[in-house]
């Protein structure tokens, strides 16, 4: 190898170390901003709290890299136009008329600033969010060569279309939609501190009740004419109570009192994040009508694959990124 060929060599090598150390950066500086992030949006008194951003920066990468990988899982975009909704099977299930697929995304206030900031965009990306629903009707199938009648059939429809975040590519969507996932899991976060917080109130109101209960049945008791009947004050069984009360309060203040309760309960939500957060694929196979087919059905249909989300226990919304063009925008006259 010659002289120069080395120089060469020696000066890619000190760049590509330059490219790393600053993708490094780049990365430790998303990190810090992420943390900073998390505290603004629970509570900034956490700051107070020495040595808080090493405590959360676990969980809180954790997090940043789940959601990335979440997001990479959203299969890639399809055309959702009044042109698409006669050709793609599953444009054409997700919306009951071409018009209505026109109007759904022209109401959305967010679709049209986009196209009102950029008016040399012929299209935007966008995140369509919707409820997925299933109902058993009865109805007529064919069988073989035999039309059956009074046939339980599953009625799929999806409603409560939400348009989210219209971006310029479908690079800079998914970005911003793995920034909506990590608020997403913040606020879930702040929601399960919310609750603690709410529910040891509420034990601290009920013990100071009880107590003042039981000053008035011990007073009662200690008078020369104590109530009779109804009026009977049972205290054993208040004791009992304010046992139990006592002690699910104790638990409560166990679980958040301190700022370091409070990041413990951030990290029970970021530190495992695909327990509350979760992507699934669903198959299914259905007719035109949206009725879905088994294999004992004649019929003709389309399988879908779709992506269903969950937030906890209930929350559950098939995602789609779609790209809708200008040109099916509908006039401001038209829906204003």
């Amino acid at each position: 190898m010659g002289l120069q060929q080395l120089v060469f060599a020696f000066r890619e090598k000190r760049r590509q170390r330059r490219r790393i150390k600053a993708t490094e950066q780049a990365r430790e500086r998303e990190l810090q901003e992420a943390i900073e992030h998390v505290v603004d949006e629970v509570d900034p008194r956490i700051r107070a709290l020495g040595g808080y951003r090493k405590k959360l920066r676990p969980c809180v990468e954790r997090t940043l890299t789940y959601c990335s990988d979440l997001v990479d899982r959203i299969p890639e975009s399809i055309e959702a136009s009044s042109k698409s909704w006669g050709k793609d099977p599953m444009v054409k299930a997700f919306f009951s008329t071409a018009g209505d697929l026109r109007r759904i995304f022209s109401h959305n206030k967010e679709v049209r600033d986009f196209f009102d900031r950029r008016p040399d965009a012929g299209l935007c990306y966008a995140l369509l969010s919707m409820e997925r629903n299933e109902r058993t009707t009865l109805g007529m199938e064919m069988r073989g060569e035999v039309l059956k009648r009074d046939i339980k059939q599953i009625s799929v429809s999806f409603t409560d279309h939400w348009v989210v975040k219209p971006s310029a590519s479908e690079e800079e969507l998914r970005k911003n939609l793995e920034q909506r996932a990590f608020d997403v899991l913040i606020s879930y976060a702040l929601e399960r501190i919310t609750e603690l917080v709410a529910a040891r109130d509420s034990l601290e109101e009920q013990n100071h009740l009880l107590g003042m209960q039981l000053k008035i049945a011990h007073l009662r008791s200690q008078s020369l004419a104590p109530p009779r009947g109804s009026g009977n004050i049972d205290i054993e069984d208040l004791r009992e109570q304010a046992a139990h009360t006592g002690q699910a309060l104790e638990q409560a203040h166990a679980r958040l009192t301190t700022l370091d309760d409070y990041i413990d309960r951030i990290a029970d939500v970021l530190g495992d994040p695909q327990a509350h957060l979760r992507l699934n694929r669903i198959s299914m196979c259905l007719s035109g009508m949206n009725i879905k087919l088994d294999g004992l059905s004649s019929a003709t249909g389309n399988t879908l694959e779709l992506s269903e989300a969950s937030l906890g226990k209930n929350l559950k919304r098939i995602l789609s990124i779609t790209r809708f063009p200008r040109d099916d925008l509908l006039p401001k006259r038209d829906f204003l």
